[in-house]
């Protein structure tokens, strides 16, 4: 696959189709496709990014001897053994869910549902004297905007290679799966992200609080516009398809093209999404992770009414920067999160469709064993979880580490020596999303393209998708 680095035009095209379509409940960047369709399967993948920094060390806790270095280090953050659900990994042992995340647990105990342990931005395989002495370190560890750019690029820094995400790179795939058609592959309902990012292909934005309506003064003018504006509204369609005459320059050209597809794929939306209402995706109306599924549902029961193989989605759930109350805020998030994923899948599963969905969970980065006093701050690796039909669930990816604070090898540590509670990743960005991405159908030689570190890595896919 070959990557656009055209980045002048991609600016210019952007800033174009990013123009406000009023009444449209969406905005959109959409390109032409011009190469072949790939033969591909039908499949959705589910980005989930938990913004903020999830702790995710209380969600899947450590069980057996394990478990005593977990509540030592943690201290007044730990969960209590009696709140946890116990599930098992045939070669690492005992491990608990939180109660809160109870249809997580269920997921996982089905084997529908891996845990990715410790995951992170690395560079290459990193040890605690490499982070000491400041050898092949990711750019600016522990701030939230570099770190959220490095986990959605597959990047080691910012610059270079990071300018398109490797959710972009799918979508790019996807574009090619699904042929010359006005609906873009990629759908985010959390604005914009670097994670969708593409080359060659582009996203829809999308409100999921909203509903589509099809674009102003598209269809029935005089039934709902006011007569004072339609004549304003037919000045506008009438303007862009002069502008897409062969005698206009290459940018009027681009503008009444992209004005075009934009009211192509409206249109689309709009009658896709009102065949797909999926009333029975039930949840509390106030959890906005949820509100955002729902909409994912409703777009991948689509897929065939938009003529669409494959989709490629960013949800985006706040709230996850706990350096404070985290003891009252966390159950609460994982609480939300659990329900949102719960019906979501439920939801899937009931429209048969479950083999071909995939989601995963990323956030900024994982946080501090050690308490501030009143939260954590900020780490480095953390647990992501994979959930779907196609996941060899019910099992740990990578090696957990170690929760002592007492010579801890997976500790980064402080300058001094001491213990930090910030843990090396032992699972590289990389490894994940290669894995996620051979699942939707990339190659090798596109994998290397799209992770440039990923050779030094001894193992490039994780194993966790059948």
């Amino acid at each position: 696959m070959k990557y656009n680095t055209d980045k002048s035009r991609r600016r210019l095209l952007k800033s174009v189709a990013a123009l406000p379509f009023l009444g449209s409940g969406i905005s959109m960047t959409a390109a032409p496709k011009t190469a072949a369709a790939a033969t591909c399967s039908p499949k959705s993948l589910v980005c989930i990014f938990l913004a903020g920094g999830a702790d995710s060390f209380n969600i899947f806790v450590p069980g057996g001897a394990a478990y005593n270095d977990y509540r030592t280090t943690r201290n007044e953050l730990a969960v209590d053994d009696n709140d946890l659900i116990s599930v098992n990994d045939s070669a690492q042992g005992n491990f608990g869910f939180n109660t809160a995340t109870g249809a997580m647990a269920r997921l996982y105990q089905e084997g529908r549902l891996a845990v990715v342990s410790n995951t992170g931005p690395l560079i290459r395989p990193t040890t605690k004297a490499d982070y000491l002495n400041e050898t092949a370190l990711p750019q600016s560890l522990f701030a939230h905007n570099t770190q959220q750019k490095l986990w959605q690029t597959g990047a080691g820094q910012v610059t270079g290679s990071s300018s398109f995400g490797w959710g972009g790179a799918i979508c790019d795939h996807a574009a090619l799966c699904n042929g010359n058609i006005a609906v873009a592959p990629g759908f985010s309902t959390a604005g914009n992200n670097d994670w969708q990012t593409a080359s060659n292909s582009d996203y829809i934005s999308l409100n999921a609080a909203l509903t589509v309506e099809q674009m102003l003064g598209h269809a029935n003018v005089s039934d709902w516009i006011p007569p004072r504006r339609q004549d304003r509204m037919r000045n506008v369609y009438a303007a862009m398809a002069q502008l897409g005459s062969n005698n206009s320059s290459r940018f009027q050209q681009e503008l009444a093209g992209t004005f075009s597809r934009a009211t192509v794929a409206t249109d689309a939306l709009h009658s896709a999404l009102r065949n797909n209402p999926l009333p029975q995706m039930t949840y509390d109306g106030k959890n906005k992770l949820a509100i955002q599924l729902h909409m994912v549902a409703r777009l991948i029961a689509s897929r065939t009414a938009l003529q669409q193989q494959q989709q490629v989605f960013f949800v985006l759930m706040g709230g996850w920067d706990t350096h404070s109350d985290q003891l009252q805020r966390l159950p609460s998030l994982y609480r939300d999160l659990n329900e949102g994923i719960d019906a979501f899948q439920n939801t899937i599963d009931g429209l048969g469709l479950a083999d071909t969905v995939t989601s995963f969970t990323a956030s900024d980065f994982g946080r501090t064993l050690t308490s501030n006093g009143n939260g954590t701050d900020h780490g480095w690796g953390g647990h992501n979880f994979v959930f779907g039909n196609a996941v060899q669930g019910g099992r740990v990816y990578g090696q957990m580490p170690s929760y002592t604070k007492i010579d801890n090898p997976d500790d980064a540590g402080n300058n001094d020596a001491s213990f930090a509670g910030r843990i090396i990743p032992g699972t590289s960005v990389h490894q994940y999303g290669a894995t996620l991405s051979s699942w939707m159908g990339l190659d090798d030689a596109d994998m290397l393209s799209i992770f440039p570190d990923l050779n030094n890595f001894t193992t490039r896919n994780l194993g966790f998708m059948s």
